[in-house]
């Protein structure tokens, strides 16, 4: 399952796509909680990562700090930044990838509907640093969308492993069949099924989440 994508290649970028309430937010989790990771960076405005984890999430500088004892860093920005979510993701970008060189072991920055925060031309320079050096220090990046279409290039110029769940929207298969997907098989998959491919290896995946 989800522990088993590999992370550790050259280039450390995992996308993961699919339409609302497929598994694409189960599969994060599990990879999550089975991979060999010391730390995992959550932007978790809406509190789902850890709700689901059942974790308190980070609400200020200190309980920053505190989460990394366990290596769950679920991050709530409401506090620190009330209305100011954008400036909110790019500090807790930066702050990830700023300690991340002095942290050891493998990390991931996890990211939901990432979509919200950058568009096809523009994406904040915090998350863009992570996607094109993270790797450098240990730092991997996964995000969750359902509009892989609107994807920043930066993010999918570096992608190493695309995961799609369930996909029905012309243009966001269009994207993903660039990356070598049979969309009429995308379309068709149930709830809780994907298709993974390693763009690295070429190396495909099929399967369910077992729950």
């Amino acid at each position: 399952m989800g522990s088993r994508m590999n992370l550790e290649n050259k280039r450390s970028v995992t996308i993961c796509a699919g339409l609302s309430g497929t598994g694409k937010s189960t599969f994060t989790l599990r990879y999550l909680v089975n991979a060999d990771l010391a730390y995992r960076f959550c932007f978790d405005p809406d509190g789902e990562f850890a709700d689901r984890v059942a974790l308190a999430p980070a609400a200020d500088a200190y309980e920053l700090g505190l989460a990394l004892c366990n290596g769950w860093v679920l991050f709530d920005p409401h506090s620190m930044f009330a209305g100011r979510l954008d400036e909110a993701f790019a500090f807790f970008c930066e702050w990830a990838y700023t300690l991340s060189q002095s942290l050891p072991g493998r990390k991931v920055l996890v990211v939901d509907e990432v979509w919200k925060y950058c568009t096809p031309m523009a994406i904040p320079p915090e998350l863009a640093l992570v996607t094109q050096t993270g790797r450098k220090r240990g730092l991997a990046l996964m995000v969750n969308t359902q509009l892989p279409n609107k994807l920043n290039g930066s993010i999918l110029n570096e992608v190493s492993e695309f995961v799609c769940f369930r996909l029905q929207q012309d243009k966001a298969l269009e994207k993903v069949a660039e990356y070598g997907f049979d969309t009429e098989e995308l379309k068709g998959l149930m709830t809780l099924q994907f298709v993974a491919r390693n763009l690295d290896s070429d190396g495909e995946l099929r399967g369910r989440i077992k729950v």
